[in-house]
């Protein structure tokens, strides 16, 4: 008798498990969210961790406090502004530019301002408007031999943000994902209209 309940206790237990193993499993392994197809140089840089730091130094700054930051902030470039004007931005200091310009050739980096290193000028500046899809920020940055971009406001010119290749890599990415998603359901919807009744 007690093998008998001890039978109809584990069987009325079984449909409630069912469930929990299901939510167990969603909670392993969720769904990723849909890609967006379009991806531009504004919806990279609302994800770029330069969005959340402060990503310009004044021309007149060191190259050591400009490497300081660089470190502390684990990014491997700065837009330069015009001393006392953060909003003009008139050239780029990179790493590359420690390397070549100051490491190697041994100049003093306490002494040494970014300006007379970097890469100044605004005509000399690698840029994209904030609508450019990310395709073509790609393109620029393979042509230049660069591994940063900066963003400019189509209406005025003026420059509101910086990408890194690890940004542009991020959303070519997500891309991808989306024309993979966009083909399937295009595959799937097609099948279904296929199938006879």
């Amino acid at each position: 008798m007690l093998c008998i309940l001890d039978r109809r206790v584990t069987a009325a237990r079984l449909p409630a498990a069912r469930p929990a193993a299901r939510a167990l499993s969603s909670e392993v392994h969720p769904e990723p969210p849909l890609a967006p197809l379009y991806e531009t140089a504004q919806s990279a840089l609302e994800k770029s961790g330069y969005l959340r730091i402060d990503w310009k130094i004044s021309e007149n700054a060191t190259v050591d406090e400009a490497v300081k930051r660089m470190v502390a902030n684990k990014i491997g470039c700065l837009a330069i502004h015009e001393e006392g004007n953060r909003d003009n931005v008139n050239g780029i200091f990179s790493e590359r530019d420690f390397l070549n310009k100051v490491a190697v050739l041994e100049r003093d980096p306490e002494t040494t301002t970014v300006s007379e290193v970097a890469t100044m000028g605004r005509d000399n500046l690698v840029t994209v408007t904030k609508g450019n899809p990310i395709d073509r920020c790609m393109e620029k940055m393979l042509a230049r031999d660069i591994r940063h971009l900066l963003v400019r406001r189509k209406e005025d010119d003026a420059i509101v943000g910086m990408l890194s290749i690890k940004d542009i890599v991020k959303c070519a990415h997500m891309k991808a994902l989306a024309r993979v998603d966009r083909l399937e359901s295009i595959i799937q919807t097609q099948q279904l209209t296929d199938t006879p009744y």
